[in-house]
């Protein structure tokens, strides 16, 4: 695991770096910028006394001039090149524009040459030759360029740059033990919050002072998880109310019923047979409780079986069974055969739930089931009962919950039709439409895709 200092400080490093290569780049270029300035004088100066000193045997041999006259006037001539320094050596004596010989004296050990020769670091440039006058002897020459303000200007760039650059470095070394300071705050307070995070105060708002968007964004994204999570426990918590009360109701019916039998049902026998029939019904109903309450733990992600499927032949037998358990209801169904492609357990549960809930919600009137074939099966389920609220319609997949509470014994409801109803929908990927209206009904739509067969 990476530390967020130990990162910083080398991409600080690594910005170092990258920022250093143009600066040396930049030196060495206005370094051999120098040079070839230098370079370049010192060839002009060189290409005109090359041309001069053609003359030399012509005009001594004509006397047109004396060689002391020649090689002042050469020096005259020569071009004007700030920093360039011109010396003739001829039979041993020294002819120069410069006053101070002693310069020529400094160069008088160097070898000839035809390259241009260096003294020192940017000190001095030169080019020191033989050129021959025949009969008349060897005349040397010596092109000196003197980089002394070039070199102190180099000096001076540099060492200005690397203040510059010192100074750079130190006040990026504060931005960034600023810049990490103010983040390890937000996340130091972060850590801390979610330290003293639990169930308690899980709802509480963090109140942070944070530097950056970012930063900010992520706690703000992080209060809304716990404002979610809050949510959760809180549903959870009354999920496990609910079932705690809902199994509590038949115990203690069953306990009642067992007391009696208990002090009564041996010596009589039609006691005992009612007390039987209540404790059996009791059971029956704490079964069917129980395997809703596994079914909506299960995960979503359950193994399913897809196979082709008669929708209408699902929906005739579910009908079929609820008349057994509900014999005086009337069910009229229209339907002809529409093949799907779904998991047969689940599909028979989730049009059990719903036609269950029109009987129960129905007012004992007449439940209609069609099947519209369009593009996709519609199984349309009405009923003409009680009706549901548009205030309750909000809240008909909560877990426990009932639209008419006070008939909560009479109709055996537990309030989890629906919560499995909308868990199936939704494993299924099957649309579910429900429209109501208070007294006069449901109309319940439920979209599933066709299969060709």
């Amino acid at each position: 695991m990476k530390r967020l200092a130990h990162e910083l400080h080398k991409n600080y490093k690594l910005l170092i770096v990258i920022f250093i290569l143009p600066y040396i780049t930049f030196l060495l270029f206005f370094a051999s910028y120098i040079k070839k300035v230098s370079f370049d004088d010192i060839y002009s100066v060189d290409s005109f006394l090359s041309y001069e000193l053609t003359e030399f045997k012509e005009e001594i041999n004509t006397k047109e001039k004396t060689v002391d006259q020649f090689f002042y006037e050469a020096l005259e001539e020569c071009p004007d090149v700030p920093g360039v320094t011109v010396f003739f050596k001829f039979n041993n004596k020294i002819y120069s524009d410069d006053k101070v010989l002693e310069n020529f004296y400094k160069f008088e050990n160097k070898k000839f040459s035809d390259e241009i020769q260096k003294i020192d670091f940017y000190k001095y440039h030169f080019l020191k030759k033989i050129v021959s006058a025949e009969e008349f002897g060897n005349i040397e020459v010596l092109i000196v360029k003197n980089l002394t303000d070039d070199r102190l200007l180099l000096f001076n760039v540099i060492i200005v740059s690397s203040i510059l650059i010192t100074i750079a470095f130190f006040i990026s070394i504060f931005i960034s033990k600023k810049f990490y300071n103010e983040v390890v705050i937000s996340i130091n307070n972060l850590q801390k919050i979610t330290n003293n995070i639990n169930l308690n105060n899980i709802n509480s708002q963090i109140k942070s002072k944070n530097y950056f968007i970012e930063i900010e964004k992520v706690m703000l994204s992080y209060e809304n998880m716990l404002e979610r999570l809050y949510a959760q426990t809180n549903a959870q918590i009354e999920f496990v109310n609910n079932a705690s009360h809902e199994l509590k109701t038949p115990l203690f019916i069953i306990k009642g019923y067992l007391n009696l039998i208990e002090r009564w049902g041996i010596e009589k026998k039609d006691i005992s047979l009612e007390a039987l029939s209540s404790i059996k019904e009791e059971v029956e109903n704490m079964d069917t409780l129980i395997k809703k309450l596994l079914f909506l733990a299960k995960d979503d992600n359950e193994n399913l079986e897809y196979i082709e499927l008669d929708i209408s032949e699902v929906i005739s037998n579910i009908i079929s069974e609820l008349k057994i358990a509900y014999p005086k209801q009337k069910i009229s169904f229209n339907g002809s055969e529409n093949y799907i492609n779904s998991d047969y357990f689940l599909i028979k549960q989730l049009f059990f739930n719903l036609i269950e809930n029109a009987i129960k919600y129905g007012n004992n009137n007449e439940i209609n089931v069609s099947i519209v074939n369009n593009k996709n099966i519609s199984i349309i389920i009405e009923d003409n009962g009680i009706g549901i609220s548009k205030e309750n319609l909000n809240h008909i997949y909560d877990r426990f919950f009932r639209v008419d509470k006070s008939r909560n014994r009479e109709i055996k409801s537990h309030g989890l039709g629906l919560s499995i109803v909308k868990k199936i929908t939704r494993i299924l990927k099957i649309d579910l439409n429900i429209e109501s209206e208070i007294n006069k009904g449901t109309k319940v739509t439920v979209t599933i895709p066709t299969t060709k067969i």
